[in-house]
């Protein structure tokens, strides 16, 4: 017959067991959440290297509205324009984008003071958005007197690619085609030439 030592040793591993069992169910959740978070880190660091030392890090084709002796083309793609090895301000916008219709008369002026130095491209993305078509997007250009080349694209690749959640969306590239620089949302003139000057004086 088993001592009464013996019994209370057995109790005693098998209240400790459950113990250690019920703290590793408290702390599951935490512990799952904290390999959660660093998967994602680890994934967006991955996508962030890959960007900026692969150039544009996602090429797609766009039909050229206006500027096709500036792009080379009716049809160009992006990896096309960055080879022209200039800076190049990429704006996504929509005919019926109220925020894009604002910073788009600054856009045009930046463009005329540095058109020789920096490519301005506009990339309608409208019907891929919610907020408009070619012909509401055609009108907006006529009727701002939009002169820098525009184009859209035929899917929504690039609106997926860069990750356009806000129109409008501007991505800046230095003279070697890497990603430097981007904006969420509607800008001022000032602004735009800040970044514009600061990506001027590293190229």
């Amino acid at each position: 017959m088993p001592s009464k030592k013996r019994k209370w040793n057995r109790s005693l591993r098998r209240s400790r067991g459950s113990q250690n069992q019920s703290a590793i169910q408290q702390y599951m959740p935490m512990i799952l959440g904290a390999a959660a978070i660093g998967l994602i880190v680890l994934v967006g660091y991955a996508l962030f290297v890959a960007v900026n030392s692969s150039g544009s890090g996602s090429n797609f084709e766009f039909d050229v509205y206006q500027g096709n002796n500036t792009l080379g083309g009716d049809k160009v793609t992006l990896d096309e324009v960055l080879a022209l090895n200039k800076p190049l301000v990429l704006n996504f916008w929509a005919g019926d984008c109220p925020p894009c219709r604002a910073e788009m008369p600054a856009f045009q002026r930046v463009h005329e003071e540095y058109g020789g130095d920096v490519l301005f491209l506009g990339l309608d993305v409208g019907v891929f958005t919610g907020l408009g078509t070619e012909a509401s997007a055609r009108r907006l250009l006529d009727e701002l007197r939009i002169t820098y080349p525009i184009g859209a694209p035929p899917s929504r690749s690039a609106v997926v690619s860069y990750s356009v959640r806000s129109m409008p969306t501007t991505v800046f590239f230095d003279a070697k085609g890497k990603l430097v620089d981007r904006v969420d949302g509607a800008m001022n003139e000032f602004r735009l030439i800040t970044i514009v000057d600061k990506i001027l004086e590293t190229s």
